[in-house]
């Protein structure tokens, strides 16, 4: 079972990075979503136990990065992105630079913007942003 949840998850997240829109435009609302969040984000004080330091509106550090992720209402889906450079996903290694994702065997990079503690966008060349969240 638990390797079907893995081929899911890979084949979702290997769609998401190899899908192209036909349109270049970004996604008008979702900066100005992100902005929002940033600065709603900004004004709230850390909670103990909370994610590693992050500034929201930048790239995410190797450490808020570590945890399980997906889109939005699909956490049965995660990758879990191990503190070690591994991860429980369609690729075994992963690495971040400058605010890129770079799933080792995968062609594509994404880029990633923190949102807030629980919250990230990923975008792929002209792809619109996906929103993606922390999960338990």
């Amino acid at each position: 079972m638990r390797h079907a949840i893995i081929i899911a998850a890979g084949a979702a997240l290997a769609l998401t990075a190899c899908k192209k829109t036909e349109s270049a435009e970004p996604a008008a609302g979702a900066s100005e979503a992100a902005t929002a969040a940033a600065s709603e984000a900004a004004a709230v004080p850390a909670e103990a136990g909370a994610p590693a330091d992050f500034t929201a509106g930048q790239a995410p550090s190797k450490a808020f990065l570590v945890g399980k992720w997906a889109e939005k209402n699909e956490c049965d889906l995660a990758i879990d992105f191990k503190a070690d450079g591994s991860m429980v996903g369609p690729f075994e290694k992963w690495d971040l630079k400058d605010g890129e994702l770079e799933m080792i065997g995968n062609p594509q990079k994404i880029k990633l913007t923190v949102v807030d503690k629980d919250t990230m966008e990923s975008q792929n060349g002209d792809d619109k942003p996906r929103t993606l969240v922390r999960c338990p």
